[in-house]
């Protein structure tokens, strides 16, 4: 896993070299995090073999700060809110109780993002939303999780977001928003896959449930792991 210096990114990271189940580890290049890419990231995003752009926004939020990489084949946007489900914070009081939100209620849009990357062509992808905190953090999540990455390893990867993005958290609006951003931690995200386990039975029973085939997770599978 390395921090990437991309110009207009402060939260960018391939997750490539996290080990996982049965010896492998994720290959790098393949599976990449970011906040919302600037015009400046262009070309760095380009140079890193990205072949799918997974944005995760809301239509309305792409309408309202249109993608620089929009007009490029590999742009796809793949929102897992429901166009509802417009502001985050007033989904649940605390993240984990967001995060669990989001799964239960865009369960089939989640499974629409995943699909995207499990079928996209040869070469990188790019998840990001806004920030790369939290929409993302749940694909990420989930994922690391199905291609057999320890929920240890995928909080920690998680837990570097507060960090990036500690300078934009001094300017949050509200109250309400430097609370929520206090539990970008580790264990928000173990509570996180512990729910995803209990609930659903994990990462993969969960997808199944949600639409996913398991064409699309063999596939997932075969492009994140390096055996």
């Amino acid at each position: 896993m390395s921090t990437l210096s991309w110009p207009g990114c402060a939260n960018a990271r391939d997750l490539g070299g996290l080990p996982a189940a049965g010896g492998g580890r994720v290959r790098p290049g393949a599976l990449i995090r970011s906040d919302r890419p600037r015009p400046v990231s262009v070309e760095a995003v380009f140079g890193h073999g990205i072949t799918l752009v997974a944005d995760l926004r809301l239509a309305a939020e792409c309408r309202a700060d249109p993608s620089p990489l929009a007009a490029h084949p590999a742009y796809r946007n793949l929102p897992v809110l429901r166009p509802e489900d417009t502001v985050l914070e007033e989904m649940a009081d605390s993240l984990p109780a967001i995060y669990r939100a989001i799964l239960d209620r865009g369960a089939p849009l989640v499974a629409e993002a995943m699909a995207a990357i499990a079928t996209a062509p040869a070469g990188g992808v790019l998840v990001h939303c806004h920030s790369g905190k939290d929409r993302t953090g749940l694909i990420v999540a989930l994922s690391l999780s199905l291609a057999g990455v320890a929920d240890e390893d995928i909080a920690a990867d998680y837990a570097l977001t507060a960090d990036a993005l500690r300078h934009e958290a001094q300017f949050a609006a509200t109250t309400r928003s430097r609370r929520l951003f206090a539990e970008v931690t580790a264990a928000t995200m173990l509570a996180t896959l512990a729910y995803l386990r209990e609930r659903y039975g994990g990462a993969e029973p969960y997808l199944r449930g949600a639409g996913l085939g398991q064409d699309e997770i063999t596939l997932l599978k075969a492009r994140l792991i390096d055996p």
